[in-house]
């Protein structure tokens, strides 16, 4: 790859926002780059990215999950209650994966083997996880965590100022990396993406690579839930109801296509950044909550229209490069 390619990646572009961000940000709140500053930052954002991870391969697949903040919500909920009835908290952090899992699973039933739209699913599915998940506490609250959870949620390695949160989150990273851009998954994911009909003629398990994208954005936001209950200290039926909006802008604004079949998980982690310094930015420079979802909202629509726009360049050039000739042709003699 010449220089030059590398410039105009879609991941370069991040970079660049993300210093414009930083620079604009520090000028007007100098207390943005302040170490206690970033340590909120990283903590309060590990839930974000999470959920951000774990639709990104659905996307990649050309499906869309927008159930994901409702199964971190459920699943948070059965955590709570079963740490609350004598269990060990890890291993109910380990069964509330699993439920992740199948939540996921009975989402890609849905979609892919009994053909439904994934839009129209995953927003049933949203209500109803929810709705178990009140019906589940009954519109109590679950609180006092052990400390193992809050210092996962929200504690630091000993010695040291890194945040074993953000630890983890990138571990998580690497793997979900691993599966999808080295793994022969990761090809089939793209795959379908791209052409679904002509990835099951070329001999890719089609079903199978929808169905695991679900599963994995099931339990990406059931490890969400964990990470939320150690920063929060609480389980409620509504918890993240507002992290919908930011995980599916992070996957857009990371590069991958609202269509599918193109993007990389390190765009989205690098998208999840650049959210959480602007919003944090915003928030210092005292914007109100509001305002900040609108400017998240703008964020989306920008991807999208830039997306859609490098997409199209290729066919602009090739259509400036046909010779148009200057008259009818004529007939020989």
């Amino acid at each position: 790859m010449t220089f030059l390619r590398r410039l105009t990646r879609w991941e370069t572009g991040l970079l660049v926002m993300i210093g414009i961000v930083l620079a604009v940000g520090s000028a007007t709140s100098p207390g943005l780059l302040s170490t206690y500053n970033l340590q909120t930052i990283a903590i309060n954002n590990s839930v974000l990215a999470c959920l951000a991870f774990g639709v990104a391969p659905v996307i990649i697949a050309a499906d869309i999950d927008i159930s994901v903040a409702s199964t971190l919500a459920l699943c948070g909920v059965f955590m709570a209650k079963l740490w609350g009835g004598g269990m060990d908290i890890w291993l109910a952090a380990l069964l509330a994966v699993g439920l992740g899992g199948v939540l996921g699973l009975i989402n890609g039933v849905f979609v892919v083997l009994l053909d439904l739209p994934a839009l129209a699913v995953t927003l049933g599915t949203m209500g109803a996880y929810t709705g178990v998940a009140f019906l589940i506490l009954k519109g109590a609250a679950i609180v006092d965590f052990p400390t193992g959870l809050l210092n996962l949620g929200s504690g630091t390695i000993a010695g040291t100022q890194i945040e074993l949160s953000t630890v983890v989150v990138v571990g998580l990273l690497l793997v979900l990396t691993f599966v999808v851009h080295v793994s022969p998954y990761g090809r089939a994911l793209f795959a379908v993406g791209a052409n679904r009909q002509a990835a099951l003629f070329s001999g890719v398990a089609v079903t199978r690579t929808r169905l695991i994208a679900f599963v994995i954005a099931g339990m990406f936001a059931a490890l969400a839930a964990v990470f939320y209950l150690g920063n929060y200290d609480t389980a409620q039926a509504n918890i993240a109801s507002d992290q919908l909006l930011p995980a599916i802008t992070a996957v857009i604004l990371g590069g991958v296509s609202a269509y599918g079949g193109t993007g990389t998980i390190p765009g989205v982690a690098l998208a999840v950044i650049l959210l959480a310094l602007l919003q944090s930015a915003l928030g210092l420079a005292g914007v109100s909550g509001q305002a900040q979802t609108i400017a998240v909202g703008a964020l989306l629509i920008f991807a999208i229209g830039s997306g859609a726009a490098i997409q199209a360049l290729p066919g602009l050039g090739r259509i400036a490069r046909r010779r148009v000739p200057d008259s009818e042709p004529t007939a020989s003699p």
